[in-house]
């Protein structure tokens, strides 16, 4: 699957974690499982990395659903400049459906288990 969105403002949670991510807008006529995915994401003619949130945030209690891509491999100071920025994804593959933690530690824990099965998933997608 792919799509194209631009960025929106988001709670800052992702940064505070460790994990910043880019706050997506959900176009119109999502159809998209709940989960946590790998995919590439391409911004401004640069290709990236990332693993991806879309669905509900149980673990903060918000029913609401969001979308949200942490680029893997990239610090804050290389994050390309994004404001009217197309911002296109590239779906590979479901890493796993969205879980509610008890802890912000039991998160971290798992986002580190994501972003790295999601860099190696994608490394072997890139080079074959």
């Amino acid at each position: 699957m792919q799509f194209e969105s631009s960025r929106i403002k988001g709670k800052n949670r992702g940064k505070f974690l460790g994990f910043p991510t880019i706050n997506l807008k959900i176009p119109k006529n999502f159809q998209l499982e709940d989960g946590i995915y790998a995919a590439f994401v391409k911004i401004n003619d640069e290709n990236f990395k990332g693993a991806l949130h879309f669905g509900p945030v149980p673990t903060f209690n918000e029913p609401k659903k969001s979308l949200e891509v942490f680029l893997i491999d990239v610090r804050d100071k290389n994050i390309p400049e994004l404001e009217e920025a197309v911002i296109s994804v590239s779906i590979v593959k479901r890493l796993r459906e969205v879980k509610k933690f008890t802890t912000n530690k039991d998160l971290i824990l798992q986002m580190q288990a994501d972003v790295t099965k999601a860099k190696n998933i994608l490394n072997r997608y890139q080079s074959t």
